[in-house]
């Protein structure tokens, strides 16, 4: 008995319990309320994760083995309790025996060949004697002597047992307490478990983000299956009623929309991410597309070529002029199915080839936050916005995914009739002045600073555009001085004067 109660687990939980506590304790202190950045911070908490889920194992593995063991003693304890209540049973019968019941013992005693049964078996042989009685009544004190004995071995026993059997119980208690907190904190360490192995996963899906930006477009921060290593291809395309619906605007990774003479716009299509079997009608250059373009980098530009003026000023400037009119003329041709000037096509491959090794690599042109974080610019929600040009009118309106864009009163749809839906759009005002090539033609004042709306997830940030140098990428910032900050997709910009629009 002693030996058993000698291998009672008391206080064994204490310790992995301890350990439990400290692993929980490591959940409520994630990595973003630390110091670093974003991706420091993800990956402080990866590490974290990964090592709570190795503890959170270990921790688990024991309590099973503790478990066991814990359910091999109470099963134990228990056997030991039924067998002392089935003993003391036994003992109670016996010490309840009446007198008359001690002869019978003592006979019982001198059949199985007790010596005191020996002794009883040679004074009943001399019960014959003179002497007899008195020798009969000595043996049979002599007998109730032994049998006396018997029964204070039976009552030792008996307080033996009463005495032992509080004990176990009470070890059986223990154990059985122990088991239910084994149970619980079991249950605690699976869910725990579970729950790091959904936050790990999640940590890791985010950090894949920082892990995979050299695959991402410098232009709309999403996956670029045709890399990084090559340069943007900017199409000049008509924007004029006779010219819509257009081809390949849905593809591109951003557009400018640009106020030319008459007070139409045109569109300058920026292609990096994206194949495009049909782009166009493909129009004219301006003066204005050197401003708003160089900060790309030495762009690809596909026109349908220029005034003489004009032609010189792009060919001087750091675009990559690969006209109609230059030697990669061949990269174009017309659709009969529409009226001239407005039935100019190409493909942005059979650009690309006709450029050959020219151009350079864009550098980031906005500053992208990674998805599922929070807007950190100060906002304000709005429905849309109302574009105005001389001779035209632009509506966005968000329809949860995206700005959806319509033109002089009709939605604008692609030639494939998909709705032009980008998911960032920029109101950038811009003032006008005369181009040099062309006294009717306005040209964009790119330089400088001015005002900006920046609508992106069915908000508007107002803030404010700058741009130094025209080789400079315009930096767009909101009251408080702080960047702008993107999700990934498409933007369009629209370039109107200032006061040419007003929030819906």
């Amino acid at each position: 008995m002693d030996d058993l109660r000698s291998r009672t687990p008391r206080f064994r939980l204490l310790f992995s319990l301890g350990v439990i506590l400290a692993l929980f304790g490591a959940t409520l202190h994630p990595a973003g309320a630390q110091g670093g950045t974003d991706q420091q911070q993800l990956e402080s908490r990866e590490r974290e994760l990964q090592t709570l889920i190795g503890d959170t194992l270990i921790a688990i593995e024991d309590l099973e083995v503790e478990r066991s063991e814990l359910i091999v003693d109470i099963e134990t304890l228990t056997a030991a309790i039924e067998g002392s209540a089935d003993a003391l049973e036994e003992l109670a019968l016996a010490r309840r025996a009446p007198a008359r019941q001690r002869i019978a013992l003592a006979l019982e005693r001198f059949i199985n060949g007790d010596p005191a049964g020996e002794a009883f078996n040679r004074e009943l042989q001399a019960l014959d004697r003179d002497d007899g009685p008195l020798q009969q009544q000595q043996v049979l004190n002599e007998v109730g002597i032994a049998t006396q004995n018997e029964l204070e071995a039976l009552d030792g026993q008996i307080a033996q047992l009463a005495a032992d059997v509080p004990v176990l119980r009470g070890d059986l208690d223990e154990a059985v307490q122990q088991l239910t907190a084994a149970d619980a904190a079991l249950f605690e360490l699976r869910f725990e478990l579970d729950e790091a192995r959904i936050e790990l996963e999640a940590v890791s899906l985010d950090l894949e983000w920082y892990r995979t930006a050299d695959g991402r477009s410098q232009i709309t921060g999403r996956d670029n299956p045709h890399g990084n290593n090559r340069p943007a291809l900017v199409v000049k395309i008509d924007n004029v009623a006779r010219a819509r619906p257009q081809s390949g605007v849905n593809d591109a990774d951003l557009v400018f929309v640009e106020l030319v003479e008459g007070g139409a716009t045109r569109l300058a299509a920026v292609f990096h991410s994206e194949e495009v079997g049909t782009v166009g009608p493909v129009r004219s250059m301006r003066t204005t597309d050197v401003k708003i373009l160089q900060m790309l980098q030495q762009p690809l530009f596909a026109n349908s070529g220029g005034n003489a003026r004009t032609t010189t000023i792009v060919n001087q400037s750091p675009l990559v002029n690969i006209g109609h009119a230059t030697g990669a003329g061949g990269a174009y041709y017309r659709n009969n199915n529409r009226p001239a000037p407005h039935n100019l096509y190409s493909s942005t491959t059979a650009l690309r080839n006709a450029a050959g090794n020219l151009g350079g690599i864009p550098p980031e042109i906005f500053t992208i936050r990674r998805p599922g974080t929070a807007l950190p610019n100060a906002s304000e929600a709005a429905n849309g916005v109302t574009v105005n040009y001389p001779n035209t009118s632009v509506v966005y309106t968000w329809n949860g995914s995206g700005w959806q864009r319509s033109q002089d009163g009709a939605a604008f749809n692609d030639a494939a009739g998909v709705r032009v839906a980008p998911e960032t759009v920029i109101v950038q005002f811009t003032p006008y002045g005369v181009s040099p090539a062309d006294a009717n033609s306005p040209e964009a004042v790119a330089t400088g600073s001015g005002d900006a709306w920046i609508f992106t997830e069915g908000v508007l940030i107002r803030g404010t555009w700058e741009k130094a140098r025209a080789r400079n990428v315009t930096v767009y910032r909101d009251a408080n001085g702080n960047p702008i900050e993107l999700l990934p997709g498409r933007v369009w910009i629209e370039l109107p004067e200032p006061g040419g629009a007003r929030v819906r």
